[in-house]
């Protein structure tokens, strides 16, 4: 990946301070209360002039005894500035990350499927929560420091030229060398943040692997391969953390050290002045004071730029994700009811990383309220074809219509309204049973809710929960079995009573007795229902109005049960191998 420019990096910046446009009030409060704050440090320094001058070389007690109480009113001010400007800086960073993760999630939801299919979902998930964070930082904890120390710097400068501009201007001889050292610090931090991005991704992304397949890990004896497996990518995010922590380490105590030249360069000079008399006792205080002042908002504002540019590596991540292009929606017409035929004509497919076709010129038509059955072998393009009339993916070339209107002239979102879809893998929410069956719904029926349960022969097993149909039922239904998983996967596509129906797989998490129940449900759920059925048991299809074979991305046979058999190709052996399975 090639290193964005300055300019690049500037218009992120740019980008991300747009944030703060919202929140102008709090952040005007937050920009004088930084500084209030400066302003009383640089008074607490100039007070050390008259302090030397008046109250130790002249003696003057009545004076000394009004310092304290002058200290005192700065430090309260200081305090009280202090705790405004920190806490509405930490308020409008916390609602930019609000307003990011927001839009991150917007943007996960509308990419194309083919997105997620490319990106494993660790990096992802990070992205919603470590990037975010950094962005934060980078557009509001930075932005206090650099008020707070730039106000303290500005106003401090000013005081040594005002005070002694010979001595201020031997000091500010380093300014160049310093401005080399953070240029170059800016490139590296901003480099490394990018990699630790990345290696955080791969963090949470095996950190999640080793959660969701614990059974299988502990199965099949996998607990010292996922350790190192995991070691290796926390390493490599450890080496990437070191790498900054090193750079960062480095580059302060240069400013530092070459801040002390100056310094010591100052203090030779005002040894001249004294002798002179042309500096007295309380301006070479305040002079020195001021300078060593100085070295902490120098190390501030060195470190900030670290901050800076892994908030613009971060931002430049999230951007990249919130400006993405979304699923093709260019459909301006309302599928509102179920079309009388639906065709496919030639369609064909490849998947974005892979050359050969997922489906090669595939023709068939499907009746209204027919029932049509899609067998084949594992990758020969059966639930393909259903993402396609789902239209997860696009066309690559061929024809999808409804009622000879092309698919893509529907918009997506009254195009799913017309469609119940069981998925393979089941998927579930850490929600109650009846958000899962009745999903998206703001206000439940729960006429059709016991409806739904009942005919999904799933009423049974949720009277049995410990709240019914409130009960949680955890992450993906990690507390209930995979056949009753299954059931409520089911029940949810009863909820909806769409006019298509896509069910994939859908019984093959069952066992026999449940099948039987749930199969009598299907067929009074499919009733009048343009129904697509992928199924491996080929039992589950034999009333079929017509079964489409597959094999290598193409279709090889079509046609009903009996029609298939008689033709003693490729279904009749799928059905004789199973029978004599079934036997066996």
């Amino acid at each position: 990946m090639n290193e964005p420019n300055s300019d690049s990096s500037l218009n992120t910046y740019k980008r991300l301070l747009s944030y703060l446009k919202s929140y102008k009030l709090m952040f005007a409060i937050a920009v004088i209360g930084n500084v209030i704050y400066a302003g009383m440090e640089i008074m607490f320094i100039k007070a050390l002039e008259p302090l030397t001058d008046r109250g130790l070389v002249q003696g003057d007690i009545e004076f000394m005894k009004m310092v304290p109480l002058y200290i005192i009113l700065i430090i309260f001010i200081r305090g009280i500035a202090g705790f405004v400007s920190t806490y509405c800086m930490s308020w409008i960073g916390q609602q930019v990350v609000l307003k990011m993760r927001q839009q991150l999630v917007d943007s996960y939801i509308k990419l194309p499927t083919k997105f997620f299919d490319q990106n494993n979902s660790g990096e992802l998930i990070s992205k919603v929560t470590f990037n975010t964070q950094q962005v934060a930082a980078a557009s509001t904890d930075a932005l206090t420091k650099l008020f707070r120390e730039g106000v303290f710097i500005l106003g401090s400068v000013g005081l040594l030229f005002y005070t002694n501009w010979k001595l201020a201007s031997i000091f500010f001889i380093s300014a160049p060398l310093i401005g080399v050292i953070v240029a170059y610090a800016s490139k590296r931090f901003k480099k490394i943040s990018r990699n630790i991005q990345t290696a955080m991704g791969g963090v949470t992304h095996t950190s999640q692997e080793i959660v969701d397949g614990i059974k299988v890990i502990k199965a099949f004896g996998g607990d010292q391969y996922e350790s190192q497996r995991f070691s290796q990518v926390a390493n490599k995010n450890r080496q990437q953390t070191m790498k900054m922590n090193l750079t960062k380490a480095l580059s302060t105590p240069f400013i530092q050290f070459i801040a002390s030249f100056a310094i010591a360069a100052v203090i030779f000079y005002a040894a001249v002045l004294l002798a002179e008399n042309a500096l007295t006792p309380g301006e070479f205080i305040l002079m020195l004071s001021t300078m060593m002042a100085l070295l902490k908002p120098l190390k501030v504002i060195s470190n900030l730029n670290n901050v800076i540019q892994q908030g613009i590596a971060a931002a430049d991540s999230v951007f990249e994700i919130v400006d993405a292009k979304g699923e093709e929606s260019d459909g301006r017409k309302a599928l509102t009811q179920s079309p009388k035929k639906i065709k496919f004509e030639k369609v064909c497919f490849s998947y974005p990383t892979s050359e050969n076709k997922a489906l090669d010129s595939v023709s068939f038509e499907v009746e209204q309220g027919k029932t049509t059955a899609l067998v084949g072998r594992s990758g020969s393009g059966k639930s393909t074809l259903t993402n396609l009339l789902l239209r997860f993916y696009e066309l690559s070339s061929g024809h999808i219509k409804f009622d000879e209107v092309e698919i893509q002239q529907f918009s997506l979102a009254s195009l799913r309204s017309q469609i119940s879809y069981v998925s393979q893998q089941v998927v579930l929410f850490n929600d109650s049973v009846a958000a899962n069956i009745a999903y998206a719904e703001e206000n439940i029926d729960q006429q059709k809710l016991l409806e739904a349960a009942t005919k999904a022969n799933a009423l049974e097993f949720i009277q049995n929960l410990p709240n019914g149909f409130d009960t949680t039922i955890g992450e993906n239904g990690s507390q209930l079995s995979g056949g009753q998983r299954q059931r409520l996967a089911i029940a949810r596509a009863i909820y909806k009573d769409s006019p298509i129906i896509i069910l994939d797989e859908a019984t093959s998490a069952l066992d026999t007795e449940s099948e039987r129940h749930i199969q009598s449900a299907l067929e009074a759920l499919t009733e009048n229902k343009t129904t697509f059925v992928i199924a491996h048991r080929l039992s589950t299809i034999e009333s079929a109005d017509q079964i489409i074979v597959m094999q290598d991305g193409k279709l090889i046979e079509q046609g009903n049960h009996q029609t298939l058999l008689a033709l003693d190709g490729q279904y009749a052996k799928l059905h004789s191998m199973q029978f004599r399975e079934n036997i066996d």
